[in-house]
């Protein structure tokens, strides 16, 4: 078992999305494609991974969990990538930020990041924390060049 770290950068008003990645909120009727989609982008790794709860259960649905959760999609319409967020202990939390196999490497995760911070900002939201694996290097990588930076130990919430 890998062992975690948590994350956490403040919002900011800088820039939404570039026009070259087309986002839309998502919505719950995206769950069936997104549940496919999750389970494509975590092929590779063994064991069973499920969706994250934020787009399985209505219970953990906020009004900052709605307006900050993207998809990312392509020419067809089909989600390519998404960022999905929940409300934990009053704190803005990535839940899950994925993208397709063959979608990597091109922007998308940080454009989702970066419009997703925008968003949490016109929300009043100063903050946004994500837990990591510390061997998944590309997302330890994409987090720190958005300035996030590792929460000490007695901050982290156990939930």
């Amino acid at each position: 078992m890998n062992a975690s770290i948590t994350l956490r950068a403040a919002t900011g008003p800088e820039g939404t999305t570039s026009d070259r990645v087309p986002l839309r909120p998502l919505e719950p009727a995206d769950l069936p494609q997104l549940a496919s989609l999750y389970r494509q982008a975590y092929a590779a790794q063994s064991g069973p991974r499920r969706l994250g709860r934020a787009v399985a259960t209505d219970e953990d649905r906020t009004p900052t969990s709605d307006a900050a959760s993207f998809v990312a999609y392509g020419p067809d319409g089909q989600i390519i990538a998404a960022i999905i967020i929940i409300e934990r202990n009053g704190e803005a939390v990535i839940d899950e930020l994925f993208t397709h196999p063959d979608h990597r490497r091109q922007g998308l995760a940080e454009e989702l990041l970066r419009h997703c911070m925008h968003i949490l900002h016109t929300l009043g939201r100063t903050t946004l924390s994500v837990t990591v694996e510390e061997s998944n290097s590309p997302a330890l990588a994409l987090y720190l060049s958005r300035d996030f930076r590792r929460v000490p130990a007695d901050d982290t919430d156990t939930d």
